[in-house]
C-alpha cells in the first residue's frame, strides 16, 4: 500500500469494538442493545474526529501557541449540534442516554485526534458528574435543563471544577496529604451562606466556565476536616479570572487561574458541607481518573497512527520505513500494549455502567418513568419546582448513597487509578518511541508526532500525579 492512510485508527473501518475486545460478543448476546448502542457512538465519534477535528487540529494548536485564550468555536458548535457534549443526559431529556462505554469510547476516539479539542467537549459534564456526587434531584434537574436548554439554543455553557491551588496541587485529593497543605483559597461562614477569598491555578475550562465546582477548606488550620464543594457561577462578585496559562502541550483546553475576593456563595450552592469536600473530590476522581487513562490510550493510538502514516510514505533507498522488520516489530509492540490498555479501559466503562454512578440510569423506576412522562413535562419549571420540595429533593441523594456508598468510591479510585497510570503512562511512551523511530524528519510539526508527544506529558501530571495514583494503588491493596 503505497498511501499513508492506513486502516489504521481514524482511518479504520467503524465500528471495530468486537474486534478489538472479542470478548464482548458474549455481551452483545445477552444485553444487545447495550454494545448496539456503543458501537454507535464508537462510529459517530470516529467520523467526527477524522472529519472534522483531524484536519484542523494543527491550525488551533499554532493559533493557540500566539494566543492561549485562541478557542475554536466552530468545532465547538459541530460536537455540540451532534450532543457530543451532553452526551450522558437521558435521551428523552434531550441528550444521548450513552452509557460508560459508549462515552469511553467517544473519548477514545476524540483523544486520538486531539486531547485538547476532545477535553473542551468531554470534560464539560462536571457540572452534571458533580450534581450526582449528591444527587439532591432539584440540583441535578436544573443542571440537566440548563445544559440542554444551551445545546439546543446553540449556545456555550461551561463548567470547570476547581481542586489545584498555588500552595496545594495534588496535596488536594489526597487525605493524609491534606494534614500538611496549606490551602491559598477559604470558605468563611457568614449569614445566609459562605465568604470565598483566595486563588485557584491550572483550572481547565476555567476562563470559559459559567460555573465553577470549587472544593475550599472552611478552617485553613484543617482543611481536611472542613473541605467543602461550592457551586460558585462565573458572574458572581468578586469571581476573576487570571492568567490563562501558556502550555506546552494540549494547547486548545484552556488553563487558567480563578481569584475570589469576597465572593459571596448562597447556602443553596453549598453542595457539600465542611468536612465532606474530599468525599466529594474522591467520587469524582473515581470516574474521571479512568477516562483520563482512556484519554492516554487515545494519544498513544493517534501517535502510533501518525507514526504509521510518515513511515508508510518515507522511503530509505528503495523501501519503505515500515517494510523494515524492525520497524513492524517496534509497531507490533505498541499495537499490543494499546490493545491490551483498552481492554482495561473497557472494563473499567463496564464496571461503572454495572456498579457506580451510572447503574442510576438503568434503574427500572426512573426507566419507567421517563418512558412514561411526556418530555415537555422533564424539563418544565413544574417538575422543578416539585424537586426542591424536601421529600423529592433528598429522595436522590439517599438512594444514589445507597447504591454508591464509600467502599465503592475508594474501589473505583482504585480502579481508576490503575487505568490512568497505565493509559497516560503509555502515551508517553508510545509518543516517545514513534519520535525515535520517525527521526528528525518526522517530528517536522506537519506530521503531529510532535504534539503528541506535547499533549500526553500532562496527562501524567492532572487528575493527580501518577506518583499520588499509585500511591492510591499500593494503600487500597496493601491497608485495605
Amino acid at each position: 500500500m503505497e498511501t499513508g492512510f492506513l486502516p489504521f485508527g481514524l482511518h479504520a473501518a467503524a465500528p471495530d469494538l468486537l474486534a478489538n475486545v472479542p470478548g464482548l460478543a458474549r455481551l452483545k448476546t445477552a444485553s444487545p442493545k447495550y454494545i448496539a448502542q456503543a458501537e454507535a457512538a464508537q462510529k459517530l465519534a470516529r467520523t467526527f474526529a477524522r472529519d472534522e477535528m483531524l484536519p484542523r487540529v494543527l491550525a488551533i494548536d499554532a493559533a493557540c501557541a500566539k494566543d492561549p485564550a485562541y478557542f475554536d468555536w466552530d468545532l465547538w458548535r459541530r460536537a455540540n449540534r451532534l450532543k457530543l457534549n451532553i452526551a450522558p443526559i437521558p435521551e428523552k431529556m434531550g441528550g444521548l442516554g450513552w452509557s460508560a462505554l459508549a462515552n469511553a469510547l467517544l473519548v477514545e476516539e476524540l483523544t486520538s485526534a486531539c486531547m485538547g479539542c476532545a477535553s473542551n467537549i468531554t470534560f464539560n459534564t462536571f457540572g452534571l458528574l458533580g450534581a450526582m456526587v449528591e444527587c439532591r434531584t432539584d440540583i441535578v434537574l436544573k443542571i440537566i435543563r440548563q445544559m440542554v436548554h444551551a445545546q439546543r439554543t446553540d449556545t456555550p455553557l461551561f463548567w470547570s471544577w476547581a481542586i489545584t491551588e498555588p500552595s496545594a496541587g495534588t496535596d488536594v485529593e489526597d487525605g493524609e496529604a491534606m494534614a500538611f497543605m496549606q490551602p491559598s483559597a477559604h470558605a468563611e461562614s457568614v449569614s445566609g451562606g459562605y465568604r470565598i477569598n483566595g486563588t485557584k491555578c491550572f483550572i481547565t475550562n476555567g476562563s470559559l466556565a459559567d460555573f465553577v465546582v470549587a472544593t475550599i477548606a472552611a478552617d485553613p488550620d484543617r482543611p481536611r476536616e472542613s473541605m467543602a464543594t461550592f457551586l460558585i457561577p462565573s458572574d458572581a462578585e468578586g469571581f476573576l479570572v487570571g492568567r490563562v496559562e501558556r502550555k506546552c502541550g494540549q494547547k486548545a483546553s484552556q488553563t487558567a487561574e480563578l481569584h475570589f475576593k469576597d465572593v459571596f456563595v448562597p447556602e443553596a450552592n453549598l453542595w457539600e458541607p465542611p468536612g465532606r469536600g474530599l468525599r466529594h473530590t474522591r467520587e469524582i476522581l473515581s470516574i474521571t481518573r479512568g477516562f483520563i487513562g482512556i484519554g492516554g490510550l487515545g494519544i498513544a493510538r493517534g501517535a502510533l497512527e501518525r507514526g504509521m502514516r510518515f513511515a508508510a510514505e518515507k522511503r530509505i533507498g528503495s523501501r519503505r520505513l515500515i517494510d523494515e522488520k524492525w520497524v513492524q516489530a517496534a509497531f507490533a509492540d505498541m499495537l499490543k500494549d494499546i490493545n491490551s490498555l483498552r481492554c482495561a479501559g473497557v472494563n473499567f466503562a463496564l464496571a461503572l455502567d454495572a456498579c457506580h454512578a451510572w447503574q442510576l440510569f438503568d434503574l427500572l423506576a426512573l426507566k419507567a418513568g421517563l418512558k412514561a412522562a411526556p418530555e415537555r413535562l422533564l424539563l418544565s419549571p413544574a417538575l422543578q419546582s416539585l424537586a426542591r420540595s424536601e421529600m423529592v429533593r433528598n429522595a436522590g441523594s439517599r438512594l444514589k448513597h445507597r447504591l454508591v456508598p464509600d467502599k465503592v468510591v475508594e474501589d473505583f479510585v482504585y480502579y481508576g487509578s490503575m487505568v490512568k497510570v497505565a493509559g497516560t503512562d503509555l502515551a508517553a511512551q508510545v509518543a516517545g518511541r514513534v519520535a525515535d523511530i520517525v527521526g528528525l524528519d518526522g517530528m517536522d510539526r506537519q506530521y503531529g508526532i510532535e504534539k503528541s508527544f506535547r499533549d500526553a506529558k500532562v496527562t501524567q501530571i492532572y487528575e493527580g500525579t501518577n506518583q499520588a495514583n499509585r500511591i492510591d494503588i499500593f494503600n487500597h491493596v496493601v491497608q485495605g
